[in-house]
């Protein structure tokens, strides 16, 4: 059992991956208590953030959605940290995929970590679960809620709007199966699986293949220019990826403690840091500030109305226009006020920041000012 060791063997599902890279990193340079990291995704591990490995790491090529393919991966493991996910929010949506990655391969995660005796289970979820939206879905308005507050929406309503997109749907599908297997008997008699969901707001930082990074390259399609719609922008908290991953080994940490009824067991967790709150667009402009040349993403001075654009958005919608996301999904949340507390996680997890806000920004603009990203 977890309990008895000194040395913990990790488990990182999508360890490859943009979050995942930084959970590895951390468990290499500041987690005394692993001996052992081990980290499973469709593709070998590469160290792409060039940080220290003075730990033993074992890469597992599997997938998720394969129990066989992925069981051996979970022996002798006291932890698994599942960050393994399709993160997608293509318009149309593939729902098949959708269900079947985060879905069924959450379902199949908690099934070897009860057959395989791993106590520990710390899930990735989204803060997006919780977005409930207003006047027919044209914004969302979260302020400074907690978990109790900030309910997600029901999964069965039809009427729930478009800001719940389907990726957020599968997660929140994925998160109700982790957080209800909390306390589940392990098998042969080893105790008991506690569980938490963290819920980190929309991240930024080195090795992120999507929202800020999509926002530069279609900067750079436009000559740098970026025109402002949703009207003149509503305010997103963004985090920064090393301070979400340092909540993850913080949950870690705190799940060895657990027990019924009691804890962090069974508890979905918002994670947060010190970014200044801004406009999405507009943070995309600071972090793309270069000292010696104009921002790599300008925005424009004018803005279309949020009416008008939401009007646009539903019409592509309508006509069935391929999207890396769902248009009128695009306009609501950057026209949405979106701002979360943590009390929970600084509490129940003694969370604190890793990285100061000033360092998280250096790190961040070194990526994204970088000539081909």
């Amino acid at each position: 059992m977890a309990d008895s060791v000194t040395s913990e063997v990790v488990l990182v599902t999508g360890g490859s991956g943009f979050l995942g890279q930084h959970i590895v990193k951390l468990l290499q340079e500041n987690d005394s208590k692993v001996g052992e990291i081990r980290v499973l995704d469709l593709k070998p591990y590469v160290n792409l953030l060039d940080h220290e490995e003075s730990k033993p790491l074992k890469s597992f090529v599997g997938d998720i959605t394969n129990m066989e393919e992925i069981r051996d991966s979970f022996r002798g493991v006291h932890c698994v940290i599942h960050c393994a996910a399709l993160v997608s929010y293509s318009f149309p949506p593939d729902h098949d995929a959708l269900h079947r990655i985060n879905v069924t391969g959450t379902r199949n995660v908690v099934s070897l970590c009860v057959e395989m005796g791993v106590a520990r289970l710390v899930f990735c979820s989204t803060s997006e679960v919780t977005l409930t939206p207003y006047l027919g879905g044209m914004f969302s308005l979260v302020l400074n809620q907690t978990e109790r507050r900030a309910q997600p929406p029901n999964l069965e309503d039809t009427g729930r709007g478009r800001l719940l997109s389907e990726y957020a749907a599968s997660k929140l599908r994925s998160e109700k199966i982790v957080l209800e297997a909390n306390g589940t008997p392990l098998a042969g008699g080893g105790g008991h699986l506690y569980t938490a969901a963290l819920r980190p707001t929309l991240l930024y930082g080195e090795q992120d293949p999507r929202v800020v990074t999509g926002i530069v390259r279609l900067s750079d399609k436009l000559d740098g220019l970026l025109p402002r719609f949703a009207g003149s922008g509503g305010r997103q908290q963004l985090t920064y990826v090393g301070n979400a991953a340092w909540a993850h080994l913080r949950a870690k940490d705190e799940l060895l403690h657990s027990r019924p009824g009691g804890g962090i067991a069974g508890l979905p967790i918002f994670v947060t840091d010190d970014t200044p709150v801004d406009d999405l667009l507009v943070f995309t402009q600071k972090v793309t500030m270069r000292a010696d040349s104009p921002p790599r993403c300008r925005l424009s001075r004018w803005f279309i109305p949020a009416v008008l654009s939401y009007l646009v958005a539903y019409l592509l919608e309508l006509a069935g226009v391929p999207m890396p996301a769902p248009p009128t999904a695009i306009v609501s949340y950057l026209g949405s006020i979106i701002l979360y507390n943590r009390l929970r996680a600084s509490i129940h997890l003694d969370y604190v920041p890793f990285y100061k806000s000033d360092e998280s920004y250096t790190r961040a603009k070194k990526y994204y000012t970088r000539e081909k990203l």
